[in-house]
């Protein structure tokens, strides 16, 4: 039987070696993806879409927009296109009985990009001149599906075995934390404070931290910090965002208090790192 470390390591594989950005979606919070670590691939990394979601109606958007996706996925993998012009693989994860999410292996152009980035600045208010950078960062050529399907058989095959487990009682235990851990991800790029989470989740402040702490090795402000730097890396390296902007965009309220914990957490300030001064 696979478990999640496992399954962690081939997704590993797939970008480092690969080449594939690939993003695990559960169907609810109380699945297999949710609460393990694998809930690190629930969020796409390439600077266009890290870059929308820093706009909450286009993030909220993206989000209901799953629903269409989960009705595509009851007809087995396809090729499609998000709303924002984003061309996608998607594959099915079945737990052995139903399907219960879905792999995006994404970040790809897609013919009509401008009408797609026009009406996303519109819909959404966003600068359009910056989204057109953003969508530089996005990969020009799609591989030949057939090539990712060989890719993907077998992670499919291991999430399925996975959850068939975890339903016998082996592996998934619910937990408040991993809630939490989830709701911090998808809402790390606006102003939340622990406070937030506390009415959020009606626990106390010390509990809340104990159990960042005991969870991730971090407290939550080191923690919020380690995923607004992620978000800070791909927009550096891949877009041509001023370092305020990405700064603002990815949650910091004052660039120079940005690019002092930007080095202290790299190494180099965010100018010397997006002239590739570190990896």
């Amino acid at each position: 039987m696979y478990d999640t470390k496992d399954i962690k390591n081939y997704i590993l594989y797939l970008r480092s070696e690969c080449g594939l950005s690939l993003t695990l979606h559960p169907y609810g919070n109380e699945s297999l993806i949710s609460l393990s670590d694998l809930i690190t691939f629930n969020i796409h990394d390439n600077p266009y879409c890290v870059y929308i979601k820093t706009f909450e109606r286009a993030q909220k958007h993206c989000i209901e927009r799953q629903s269409k996706v989960r009705q595509r996925c009851r007809e087995g993998s396809f090729c499609g296109k998000c709303f924002a012009g984003v061309s996608e693989y998607v594959y099915p994860i079945s737990n052995g009985h139903v399907t219960v999410g879905f792999i995006s292996v994404s970040g790809y152009r897609t013919e009509n990009a401008d009408s797609f980035i026009k009406k996303t600045a519109e819909d959404y208010v966003i600068p359009e001149d910056r989204l057109r950078e953003a969508y530089q960062g996005l990969k020009a050529d799609m591989p030949q599906k057939e090539y990712v399907d060989t890719l993907l058989r077998p992670l499919c095959s291991m999430l399925e075995l996975a959850y068939l487990r975890a339903e016998d009682g082996a592996t998934l235990e619910e937990g408040q934390m991993d809630k939490i851990l989830r709701y911090v991800k998808r809402y790390h790029t606006r102003n939340i404070t622990l406070d937030d989470i506390c009415r959020e989740f009606a626990c106390s402040r010390s509990s809340i931290s104990h159990r960042f702490k005991r969870s991730t090795g971090k407290s939550f402000r080191e923690y919020l910090c380690e995923l607004r730097i992620e978000d800070a890396k791909t927009l550096l390296r891949y877009s041509l965002l001023s370092v305020t902007e990405i700064a603002l965009s990815v949650g910091f309220c004052d660039s120079t208090y940005f690019a002092s914990v930007f080095k202290r957490c790299v190494g180099v300030s965010p100018s010397e790192y997006r002239k590739g001064g570190s990896k």
